[in-house]
C-alpha cells in the first residue's frame, strides 16, 4: 500500500477517547483511530483482528506543570530498572569491602586464634563462619549432656606473625642444618617428640614451623650467649602470641613441648618446667587433639553458613604430639611432684597402639615404649583416687602387684624390634622403670620369722635393686659425651635417683647386707667424680663458649652442683670415716673431709636437676624396715 493511500485512510479516521481505545491498540502502546462506519479501528481492519472496545475508563492525571527547559527528559522505564540494579549491585560491593576492611584491621588489632589448615577448633570440632562472627557461639553436646561456649569463626592465623617474631634472627643455611642435624643426632634420640625427616632442611622447617625452628637453634648453638639472646625470642612468643592473643596451632605447641623438655639449659632463679606443661596441655585441649573427633556434629544455636564437613583422622603428627603431651607431663611429675601426669584415656591408649606399629619412623616406637614406662612408674608415684587427698606417696604394692609389674616391663622389653631395644634410651627408661619396682618392694613391712625366709628375701630385694644400679652405669658410661647435650630434664631426675638410691645402698645398715661389697662393686663418690670429670670435658669436645656475666650455660655449671650433692652425701654419713674414698678418687676437690666432722660447701639446691630429689626426700631412709618396725638411726 503506497503512502497516499495511507494518509488518505487515516483522513478519514478519528482518534479515539481518551480511555477508550481498543483493546488491541491499548496492549500494542499505538494510537486508536476509530473508522468513520464506527465498526472498528483503522489498526485492527488493516492487521485483520477483531476490534474489542475497552472494559473501562482510565482515569487522568493531574496535568503536572511542565519541567525546566534545563533538565533532560526523564529516562525510559527500562533504563530506569537498570539504573536502580546498578546501584543495589554497587552498594553491595562496597558493603563487602568495607566488611573486609574492618575484619582486617580487627585481626591486626586483636589477632585471632590460629587454626592450623586441617585442624580441628575449640572441642574438637570444625567450626565455620558465623553470621555475627564476634560473638561466641554456643553448641549443644547431646552425647555428653554439655553445653560448649565456642569461639566464633576465625581465618587461619597468617605464619606472618611468628616469621615476624623470628626475623631477627638469621642464620647461614649451612650452620642451620648444621644445628638441626645436631639436634636430630642428640635430642631426638633422647626424646622423639617430632618426626623431622632427613630430606627437610632447615629453610623448609622455618617456613612450615617457625617456633619449633627457633627452638631446636636455640638449643644448639656453640656459643651460650646467643642462647640466651634467643631464648628472650622465645619466651616473647609465648607471653605475647599464645598468652595474651590466644593463638593456637601445632607449630606452637611442639615448641612448648620442645622448650618444656629442655627447660634446664635456660632456668635462672626459679624453675618454670610446671608452667610450660599446662601450657602445652592447654594448647592440646584448645586444638581438640586430646581425643577422636567428634562422630556427630554439636547442635549449635545459630546456623552455619556451609554444611559441616565430615570430620577428618587424626593425623600420625597429632598422635605423636598428644602422646608427648603426656610424657612430658609424666616428666614434670617426676622432676618437681607438683602436678600430676596427665589422665591416661582410651584415646591415648589407640595413639600409643598406633604409634607402637612404628608407621611413619621406627622412633616412633621409642616415644611409645618409653610413655608405656611411665605409665608403670606413673602408678607406683601416684596416690589412688581411693586414697586421702594430700597423699603424695602412694602404699607399697603388694608382691602380687610388683611381681606383675616386673611382668610387664618384661613384655615390653621383648615387644621391641631390636634396634629399639638395644638404643641407649629405651635402656635408660626399662632401667629406670625396674629401678621403681625394685625399690617399691623395699617399701613393704615384713614379719619376723624363725626360719630366716623373710631375710632372704630381704636381700634378694637389695640385690636386685644393687643389679639394676651396676647395669645402669654401664649403659651410661658408653654414652658418647657428645650426645649428652640431649639429656632431657627427665633423665637428669633419673640419674640423679640413681646415685642416691645407690647411696643408700651403701650406707644401708641391716642385718645381712655387706655395704663394704656394694662398696666394692660400685662405689658412688667415684661414679661422681668421674661424671664431673666428662662433663669438664664436654665444653671442649664440642667447642662450646660460655656467656660472660654471672648467667653460665648449663654444662658450665653442672660440676658444680654434681659435686654439692656428693658434700652433701658426705654430711650424711656418720662417721665420715665410715665410706673411705678409694685411691681412684680421691680428688675431693673443694670437699674437706676430717676426723671432727665433713666440711661442705654452702648448698643451692635449686636447680631443675635436682627438684626430684629434694621432693621426694629421698634421703630418708624410707625403705628400710626392720622386723620390729624401726628405722635405721642416720
Amino acid at each position: 500500500m503506497s503512502s497516499g493511500s495511507m494518509t488518505g485512510e487515516s483522513a478519514s479516521c478519528s482518534p479515539a477517547p481518551y480511555g477508550q481505545a481498543c483493546i488491541g491498540c491499548s496492549r500494542a502502546k499505538c494510537k486508536c483511530f476509530l473508522r468513520s462506519d464506527g465498526t472498528s479501528c483503522e489498526r485492527c481492519h488493516r492487521l485483520g483482528k477483531t476490534c474489542e472496545p475497552g472494559l473501562a475508563l482510565r482515569k487522568r492525571k493531574a496535568r503536572t506543570p511542565p519541567k525546566p527547559p534545563t533538565q533532560p527528559p526523564p529516562p525510559p522505564v527500562n533504563s530506569r530498572l537498570e539504573e536502580k540494579l546498578d546501584d543495589l549491585v554497587s552498594l553491595l560491593r562496597s558493603q563487602a569491602v568495607e566488611r573486609q576492611s574492618q575484619s582486617q584491621t580487627d585481626s591486626q588489632r586483636h589477632t585471632p586464634q590460629s587454626i592450623s589448615e586441617g585442624t580441628n577448633g575449640a572441642y574438637g570440632e570444625s567450626v565455620t563462619s558465623m553470621s555475627a562472627p564476634t560473638n561466641p557461639d554456643v553448641a549443644l553436646d547431646a552425647a555428653a549432656g554439655v553445653v560448649h561456649i565456642l569461639r566464633p569463626a576465625t581465618p587461619p592465623m597468617s605464619p606472618s606473625f611468628i616469621h615476624d617474631d623470628i626475623s631477627i634472627h638469621n642464620l647461614p643455611d649451612r650452620v642451620a642444618n648444621e644445628q638441626l642435624e645436631s639436634f636430630r643426632r642428640s635430642f631426638l634420640s633422647i626424646f622423639p617428640f617430632v618426626h623431622i625427616p632427613t630430606s627437610t632442611g632447615a629453610a623448609e622447617l622455618r617456613r612450615e614451623k617457625p617456633f619449633l625452628w627457633l627452638v631446636i637453634i636455640t638449643l644448639t648453638p656453640k656459643l651460650v650467649s646467643q642462647q640466651f639472646q634467643m631464648e628472650t625470642t622465645i619466651w616473647h612468643i609465648i607471653t605475647q602470641r599464645i598468652i595474651a592473643q590466644h593463638l593456637v596451632n601445632l607449630d606452637l605447641l611442639l615448641g612448648v613441648i620442645c622448650f618444656a623438655s629442655w627447660s634446664h639449659y635456660f632456668k635462672k632463679d626459679k624453675p618454670f618446667m610446671c608452667m610450660l606443661t599446662q601450657i602445652a596441655i592447654s594448647l592440646a585441649l584448645e586444638l581438640g587433639i586430646h581425643r577422636n573427633p567428634l562422630a556427630t556434629p554439636l547442635r549449635r544455636s545459630r546456623l552455619p553458613n556451609q554444611l559441616t564437613s565430615k570430620p577428618r583422622p587424626r593425623t600420625m603428627e597429632e598422635r605423636r604430639t598428644m602422646l608427648a603431651v603426656f610424657h612430658l607431663s609424666s616428666a614434670t611429675w617426676s622432676t618437681y611432684r607438683k602436678t600430676e601426669p596427665l589422665r591416661w584415656t582410651s584415646y591415648l591408649e589407640e595413639c600409643l597402639r598406633i604409634l607402637s606399629e612404628g608407621r611413619e619412623t621406627l622412633r616412633d616406637i621409642l616415644l611409645a615404649a618409653q610413655v608405656k614406662c611411665q605409665i608403670i612408674t606413673n602408678h607406683l608415684s601416684c596416690a589412688s583416687p581411693d586414697e586421702a587427698v594430700g597423699i603424695e606417696s602412694p602404699k607399697a604394692p603388694s608382691a602380687t602387684l610388683t611381681t606383675a609389674m616386673l611382668r610387664q616391663l618384661n613384655n615390653i622389653r621383648q615387644s621391641l624390634p631390636a634396634d629399639i631395644a638395644s638404643h641407649r634410651t629405651t635402656q635408660f627408661y626399662l632401667l629406670y622403670t625396674e629401678l621403681r619396682i625394685c625399690e617399691s618392694a623395699l617399701s613393704r613391712p615384713r614379719s619376723p620369722d624363725q626360719t630366716g625366709i623373710s631375710q632372704f628375701q630381704r636381700a634378694q630385694d637389695l640385690e636386685a635393686v644393687l643389679n639394676t644400679i651396676e647395669r645402669w652405669y654401664v649403659t651410661y658410661s658408653e654414652m658418647p659425651l657428645c650426645d649428652w647435650i640431649g639429656f632431657t630434664a627427665d633423665l637428669f631426675t633419673q640419674f640423679m635417683q640413681f646415685i642416691v638410691v645407690h647411696f643408700k645402698l651403701s650406707i644401708l645398715d641391716e642385718p645381712g647386707w655387706d655395704v663394704q661389697e656394694v662398696r666394692r662393686r660400685a662405689d658412688v663418690f667415684q661414679n661422681i667424680d668421674h661424671a664431673c670429670e666428662n662433663v669438664e670435658r664436654l665444653p671442649a669436645i664440642l667447642g662450646m663458649v660460655d656467656a660472660d656475666g654471672p648467667r653460665c650455660g648449663l654444662f658450665f655449671k653442672m660440676t658444680t652442683i654434681l659435686r654439692e650433692v656428693k658434700a652433701l652425701f658426705l654430711a650424711e654419713m656418720q662417721p665420715p670415716t665410715a665410706f673411705p674414698a678409694p685411691e681412684s678418687s680421691a680428688n675431693t676437690d673443694d670437699i674437706n673431709i676430717g676426723a671432727g666432722g665433713a666440711e661442705v660447701m654452702d648448698f643451692s639446691f635449686s636447680d631443675e636437676i635436682l627438684m626430684g630429689m629434694l621432693q621426694d626426700d629421698i634421703l630418708s631412709p624410707g625403705w628400710d624396715f626392720r622386723p620390729d618396725s624401726s628405722y635405721m638411726p642416720i
